[in-house]
């Protein structure tokens, strides 16, 4: 019976644990944005993405980094009370590569209408 009670308190508290992590991960996450610039380098070699993977993702407020090597595309996620598109672009200058940013396409028709 003892055994019966230990396996039930212990299947109990770790499902507790993984439904609170999935449920942390779920909370919209307030304060965020994410930025979309194209590198317009002559030249995008492997060392390139190594510079911008291990530069621009440690800049700060950056909360995630996503690079399209074929389109040229890194997609930045950022927390606004702490970076601005126009800091990540000077981040970028420093590591000596030129981009542009990319404006989402919804803002644009919103603007024409």
């Amino acid at each position: 019976m003892r055994k019966i009670v230990l396996i039930l308190i212990a299947f109990v508290s770790i499902s507790s644990v993984a439904f609170a992590q999935e449920a942390k991960k779920q909370k919209p996450k307030k304060n965020q944005e994410t930025v979309e610039f194209v590198v317009t380098n002559e030249d995008l070699c492997n060392h390139c993405v190594k510079k911008i993977n291990n530069n621009i993702a440690f800049e700060k407020g950056v909360t995630g980094l996503d690079f399209d090597q074929p389109n040229r595309l890194v997609k930045v996620t950022y927390r606004k009370d702490r970076t601005s598109p126009e800091k990540l672009k000077a981040a970028f200058a420093k590591i000596k590569m030129e981009v542009e940013e990319v404006k989402p396409e919804n803002s644009e028709s919103k603007s024409e209408k």
